[in-house]
């Protein structure tokens, strides 16, 4: 397992998970290529983490969990800003062109720091447990 960490700017209640090479329009259609998140906060805390395999369920960790799928043309993902070209958090998923399985975990932390919390986790289309 790889992981990368990062503190994102939220604009709007949104931010972004992206194959680096994404160079886009965020309200058009994406073509599977990046994850719109929504947060409350106007500064979150992103965890990113490739698998080989589907990480064990974190569930009772985490308030909010969302599956999806994301298309990565170059095989690195990144955290992206909301109406600015910041990119963060960088992580090499694997082999470039193929399409991964996301689970993404939120949730707000103890009072010592309230800041909102993601952990996005890739692990490959067509992995078994």
């Amino acid at each position: 397992m790889s992981r990368s960490h990062c503190e994102v700017n939220v604009h709007d209640g949104t931010f972004f998970v992206v194959d680096v090479s994404f160079s886009w329009d965020p309200f058009e259609p994406s073509g599977h290529c990046g994850l719109r998140l929504s947060a409350e906060d106007d500064l979150v805390s992103v965890t990113l983490e490739a698998w080989g395999d589907e990480p064990g369920d974190q569930r009772e960790a985490w308030a909010d969990v969302v599956t999806r799928v994301l298309r990565s043309e170059t095989g690195e993902v990144c955290a992206a800003e909301l109406y600015t070209d910041v990119q963060d958090g960088f992580l090499l998923l694997g082999e470039p062109d193929r399409s991964w399985n996301v689970r993404v975990y939120t949730r707000v932390d103890d009072e010592a720091d309230p800041r909102e919390r993601f952990l996005v986790q890739f692990w490959p289309r067509g992995a078994s447990t």
